[in-house]
């Protein structure tokens, strides 16, 4: 059944020739070289052949490994690209830290400065503080505390102190 079916394919194929031939001698020349057009498969005649033109698996291939390169330049763009971007941000951000990094610095050594006024201040209060207390103290031993009658019970009266003699401090 195999010899029929190419027969049959191989005799399609001569009739075709045959009567491409004739019609091309019928035309002259210029029926030749279109029939030589349409044999090269219409690569040659300026976009008569259309989308669905079938391809052999090498131009498949050929199609595939182009369009794999292609991708592959693509991908090689973009990681270019990001990579680009990226330093750019990195620079950008390094510019931010180091201006917010100069700005803790100065605020550090400004409010190291504070601080050691605030420590002096505080210094000098506690001393001062410590010398009121001491004074307080020393009043507090030579005498003794005295509250006016006024200020006790209002409404008892004058009080007359009367300072005692010695006699009769040792009687």
């Amino acid at each position: 059944m195999a010899e029929f079916a190419s027969k049959g394919v191989a005799g399609s194929g001569l009739g075709l020739g045959i009567a491409g031939t004739a019609l091309g001698l019928l035309n002259g020349l210029g029926g030749m070289a279109g029939l030589a057009a349409n044999a090269a498969g219409c690569n040659s005649c300026g976009g008569c052949c259309s989308e669905n033109t079938p391809v052999s698996r090498y131009e498949m291939n050929q199609a595939q490994t182009i369009a794999a390169k292609d991708a592959e330049i693509g991908l090689l763009k973009a990681d270019k690209y990001t990579d680009q971007k990226l330093s750019e941000v990195t620079a950008y951000l390094m510019g931010q830290i180091k201006d917010l990094s100069n700005e803790v610095r100065a605020n550090k050594d400004e409010q190291a400065g504070i601080n050691m006024q605030q420590a002096v201040y505080n210094a000098t209060n506690t001393a001062a503080i410590s010398c009121l207390q001491n004074q307080v103290a020393a009043l507090q031993s030579l005498t003794k505390l005295v509250i006016p009658n006024s200020s006790v019970c209002p409404g008892w009266g004058a009080v007359k102190v009367t300072p005692e003699t010695a006699a009769a401090a040792t009687a």
